[in-house]
């Protein structure tokens, strides 16, 4: 058993939120590898939002009642030493992979995936691929261009409503904001919609459209950049007894197991990323700053569970650099259900291979960089990382 998070900000490390990254790449790495009818791969994507909007918030929260600012060129540095080194090894083991398959190299995909449109590529252009029915290795970081998208201008929002009042109000509208649109652009774009054929609004596949474009995804980022503000601030009794009630986290989990198990193609380009936003807004809380939900902190905050999180960056990129190596060189497309075995002998080799030398030949020098960027005396904030696919 653990003792629960205590509310507030604070720079101070949280183990269990590595564990629950784990699981978030867990999901999608095993969701790819065949069994994405049985493992929500896709949730996997949203709770890794909703991680990331929590922990960043939280940070920042940190230093602006430190500092009485938030210094906006450190941020970004940090965020760029932190994402890029690794991102840059991926960019050129997949132009490599290309050319040893004599696939030609397109410059639109490399700037894409350089500079963060990897998901408006994939929505309006679409990327190519090494063989008909095997994906382009650049097409995995669409969940990547979301985050940092919303990174972009999230410090300057938290500035404006730390210093002008209103963030939960915003934030809750700006969550309402993103369903609506997913409501407007599912019932636009379909046959006889006012939309329809509009290749701009629409992209390529309006199911597409919802699921990787940036304007369509904010719920989840925000609902744990509204966790994290609870938190840090919760004054009303109410607040702290619904963020410690561990009867929060059983409504997270039956909200879940509902948007998986309800399979309407309307609600599941719609309301399904809201249920499961505001299921990691209850489910995370509880976690967090349950007493009752110690056990699971303990599981979350194993060896194998703490690794497999601070590895999931490097992991995210590596398992779907693999997957394509896995079916150019067996002949099978990207698996729906179980592969054959050779599929999964090149698979999971490689998998393990690539993430350890990214992580240990590339993430771990890096952090020691971003250590050496720090101000004198300021704390280490490492372990703030990305989303995953």
């Amino acid at each position: 058993m653990t003792t629960p998070q205590p509310l507030g900000s604070s720079y101070a490390y949280i183990p269990e939120l590595d564990g629950l990254r784990a699981v978030s790449i867990l999901l999608v790495v095993v969701s790819h590898a065949g069994l994405g009818g049985i493992v929500p791969g896709g949730f996997g994507v949203t709770l890794f939002f909703g991680i990331s909007g929590f922990i960043i918030t939280r940070l920042l929260l940190a230093e602006w009642a430190a500092t009485g600012r938030i210094d906006f060129g450190a941020f970004y540095l940090r965020r760029a030493v932190r994402l890029y080194p690794a991102l840059l090894a991926f960019i050129a083991l997949s132009c490599l992979a290309l050319l040893w398959f004599r696939v030609p190299l397109h410059p639109g995909e490399l700037v894409s995936a350089l500079f963060y449109g990897a998901n408006y590529y994939r929505v309006w252009i679409g990327f190519s691929t090494v063989v008909p029915s095997i994906p382009s290795p650049f097409g995995v970081l669409w969940s990547l261009a979301i985050e940092e998208h919303f990174y972009l201008l999230f410090p300057l929002f938290l500035v404006l409503a730390l210093r002008r009042g209103g963030f939960v109000l915003w934030v809750g509208l700006l969550i309402l904001a993103s369903l609506a649109w997913r409501l407007v652009m599912r019932t636009g774009c379909m046959p006889g919609g006012s939309f329809e054929g509009s290749l701009a609004l629409c992209g390529i596949s309006v199911t597409e459209r919802i699921y990787a474009s940036t304007d369509t995804r904010l719920d989840a980022l925000l609902v744990g950049c509204l966790l994290a503000w609870l938190a840090g601030r919760a004054r009303a009794p109410w607040v702290t007894a619904v963020l410690r009630h561990p009867g929060s986290a059983v409504l997270a989990v039956l909200m879940v197991l509902g948007s998986l198990l309800y399979r309407d193609p309307f609600f599941r380009d719609t309301w399904r990323y809201s249920v499961q936003s505001v299921a990691i807004l209850f489910g995370l809380g509880a976690l967090l700053f349950s007493p009752a939900l110690g056990w699971a902190r303990a599981l979350l905050s194993r060896p194998p569970m703490l690794l497999i999180g601070r590895m999931s960056y490097v992991l995210y990129l590596t398992h779907w650099l693999a997957l394509v190596l896995a079916c150019e060189y067996t002949g099978v497309t990207v698996p729906e259900e179980l592969a054959p075995a050779a599929w999964y002998l090149v698979y999971l080799p490689v998998t393990a291979v690539l993430t350890a030398a990214l992580y240990w030949g590339i993430e771990k020098p890096a952090a020691r960089l971003r250590r050496r960027l720090r101000h004198e005396g300021a704390p280490d904030r490492s372990r703030a990382v990305p989303a995953v696919p």
